[in-house]
């Protein structure tokens, strides 16, 4: 039974050290620089990530928190990033776009959660932007019935137009993001946003353009 704990203990050591190695190198950070803001050494956490040694609790957490995953999924427990299952956004919805913009949720929270961890200043802007969008969602629901109007403290069209002006200023400010924009295929772009990017665009083409 020792010998059995012991390997399985040598198993999940090895998981994880495969899984640090595997987060650090999608983020191309350096050995060096990722130890540096893990606050440990180049060499102590070279052992970690070959499964020479196990490291603590307190470490797992701070993984966590820097390369944006859940410590389940740095532990080889779960095979989902962010904590959120899989089938939490699956729904039926023939012909409509709702399971387009489900998976493409589920990908955009994917994503805020990694950057938050090398950019949370970019995370910040995304989250905020992502709030007021569902907060004018909520808004629309409320218009229609769908949602008691009792839980809002704004005036309703007071608190749209608020945040229809947060939205613009947000928009405003990434005008001074760095453009990182890529071209050509990407095999770390996720099919989720590729499929909601086509279809709101033949939307917009569709409804809005004109020849």
């Amino acid at each position: 039974m020792l010998s059995q704990m012991k390997k399985n203990n040598e198993a999940k050591t090895a998981k994880f050290a495969e899984i640090l190695t595997q987060l650090r190198k999608e983020r191309e950070i350096s050995q060096k620089n990722a130890a540096q803001d893990l606050g440990i050494s180049q060499a102590l956490l070279s052992h970690y990530e070959k499964g020479i040694r196990e490291c603590g609790l307190n470490f797992v957490i701070r993984c966590s928190e820097y390369y944006g995953v859940t410590t389940d999924y740095l532990l080889g427990a779960s095979e989902n990033r962010n904590g959120i299952m899989e089938d939490y956004f699956s729904f039926s919805d023939e012909g409509g776009y709702g399971n387009v913009i489900a998976d493409a949720t589920k990908a955009v929270l994917d994503n805020m959660i990694s950057t938050a961890g090398r950019a949370p200043g970019t995370a910040k802007v995304l989250q905020e932007y992502y709030m007021l969008s569902l907060y004018r969602i909520a808004l629309i629901l409320a218009k229609t019935g769908a949602l008691s109007t009792e839980i809002f403290s704004l005036d309703r069209t007071i608190g749209n137009d608020l945040a229809s002006a947060a939205i613009a200023l947000i928009n405003a400010r990434t005008a001074f993001v760095e453009d990182k924009s890529r071209s050509g295929e990407d095999a770390g772009d996720s099919e989720a946003l590729k499929k909601l990017i086509e279809t709101a665009e033949n939307y917009l083409l569709d409804s809005f353009a004109t020849e």
